[in-house]
């Protein structure tokens, strides 16, 4: 079964369709992963035929709690699948096409038993999803460097984005209003009961109608937190609704997830320009100040990564923050260029 990229990855048809069976199931490894986002990143039309696979898959899985097949009939029904996902659009809704003589003594993985299910949903969302691709909008496409940078979307909710980050949003927002995310950035979303916002990042689609939240994607993990309001927040395995002042994080592979409430508002320093300290272990803090002052900060003494600090830190220099930890702990602080340890 050949799984690589076709050689059009911005067209819908650029990804082999198993391969995307097999990531909404949470069975591709790190190369496939790869694959995977460098298409959906290659063209809006992209995400749109994957939140279609997407949704198949949740039908699907209501649909296995009552639906259990023979090999044969799994294997016909996965030979239809196939072929009605090659057919030409203008060839996809002719009935009663012949079934395919399964091949014998072939044993299919179980991502393709479970696929199987959803057959029907899959053909009627191939023909919607050709009749309604047409020509992509135009994009924008903004990302910041060195230093943080807000911006208005056409709804007028406002991003403001973190250094090294970027965003993709098509120029107008008409049917919908969907943002893609590549590093973090801090939202604060209009209220649009009809058009719900989206925002796509490293596998995993955030849905809200209006509030505020902070989103941190870091290749192997996505990070939410809720400010205000309350966000949905799904990938292909999990489903959960987040509330004011709740985070969650998102690791690839985890299957149990929880999440928790925070009072660590460490991560705002981007955009208010304040590292606010409440009751905060010294670790948290110097994991803040890595990223916002690009130095590495090592913490020699393990028994100093929990000590608690209360301040707020405004618009001060970090030799100014450092100095402050020295006074207040008692501890030696030595830097030399972008390198820092804290040591008894």
């Amino acid at each position: 079964m050949n799984e690589n990229l076709h050689t059009d990855p911005g067209s819908p048809s650029g990804i082999h369709e198993d391969l995307l069976v097999k990531h909404l199931l949470g069975e591709t490894g790190p190369e496939e992963n790869a694959r995977v986002e460098a298409w959906l990143a290659a063209h809006p039309a992209n995400r749109h035929y994957y939140e279609h696979f997407r949704l198949i898959w949740r039908e699907s899985r209501q649909l296995d709690n009552n639906f259990r097949e023979t090999d044969e009939q799994t294997d016909i029904a996965w030979q239809k699948f196939r072929r009605r996902i090659h057919r030409p659009p203008h060839l996809k809704a002719i009935k009663n096409d012949p079934v395919p003589t399964p091949e014998p003594k072939r044993s299919f993985p179980v991502w393709t038993r479970i696929a199987a299910i959803f057959l029907l949903v899959v053909s009627i969302t191939a023909v919607l999803y050709f009749i309604n691709t047409g020509t992509a909008a135009p994009e924008k496409r903004v990302a910041s460097t060195t230093t943080t940078l807000t911006d208005t979307l056409p709804d007028g909710s406002l991003i403001t984005l973190n250094k090294q980050s970027a965003i993709k949003y098509p120029e107008n927002f008409k049917k919908e209003r969907t943002v893609q995310l590549k590093g973090e950035a801090f939202f604060a979303i209009a209220p649009d009961k009809k058009r719900p916002f989206h925002v796509y990042t490293n596998g995993v689609t955030i849905t809200v109608l209006g509030t505020s939240f902070n989103v941190r994607d870091r290749d192997t993990a996505t990070e939410i937190i809720v400010e205000t309001g309350q966000v949905r927040v799904t990938d292909s395995l999990h489903n959960i609704l987040l509330h004011a002042s709740e985070r969650l994080i998102l690791r690839k592979g985890d299957l149990a997830l929880s999440k928790d409430s925070t009072r660590n508002e460490l991560y705002k320093y981007y955009r208010t320009k304040e590292f606010v300290c409440d009751d905060t272990p010294l670790w948290q803090l110097a994991a803040s100040l890595e990223e916002a002052y690009n130095v590495k900060i090592e913490i020699a003494d393990p028994q100093l990564r929990e000590l608690r600090i209360n301040t707020t830190f405004r618009d001060v220099s970090l030799d100014q923050i450092l100095s402050v930890i020295h006074e207040t702990f008692r501890i030696k602080v030595s830097r030399s260029g972008d390198q820092v340890i804290l040591q008894y």
